[in-house]
């Protein structure tokens, strides 16, 4: 079984952040991305003077090859926690989470296989169920959050 991650094995730890987006489109589908075996969303680590905000846009562009200039934040969502290990050395990694609108439809998009990313699917909000075996517990924890408190929100 893996370490613990309690308050105990975490404090200390040296913090990254990151910044990603749960992404959803004229249809109203989410798009997901296939990567190390589990459906995850969009993320990626705050480079030095860029927002959270321009780093989800840029890390979703970048991890799925949606066009950055067809997306628009449209809400901040729950921030979540992990530990990480970069270099052999663990880290404890928060992420900012926000609601992206993409102004297209189940667009083509383009996976960033050097990221270890085999797939980008748009997913219909019924179809949700069929990941939940394969989802993080983390994302599937942003996801519901969206779902019971955002999804049906009406956007302008």
């Amino acid at each position: 079984m893996p370490d613990s991650v309690t308050l105990d094995t975490t404090v200390g730890l040296p913090l990254i952040e990151s910044s990603g987006g749960l992404v959803y489109n004229n249809d109203h589908h989410i798009l997901m991305m296939f990567k190390r075996r589990k459906w995850d969303l969009p993320k990626g680590r705050v480079e030095h003077g860029a927002s959270y905000e321009e780093t989800a846009l840029r890390e979703v562009s970048e991890e799925t090859g949606l066009i950055i200039d067809r997306m628009k934040i449209t809400g901040k969502l729950v921030p979540t926690w992990h530990t990480t290990t970069h270099g052999g050395k663990k880290y404890l990694k928060k992420t900012h989470w926000y609601l992206i609108q993409y102004n297209g439809e189940d667009d083509d998009t383009n996976p960033q296989i050097e990221e270890g990313i085999i797939e980008c699917r748009w997913v219909h909000l019924p179809d949700l169920r069929h990941y939940q075996d394969t989802l993080r517990p983390r994302i599937q924890y942003v996801i519901d959050f969206w779902h019971q408190n955002l999804a049906y929100v009406p956007r302008h």
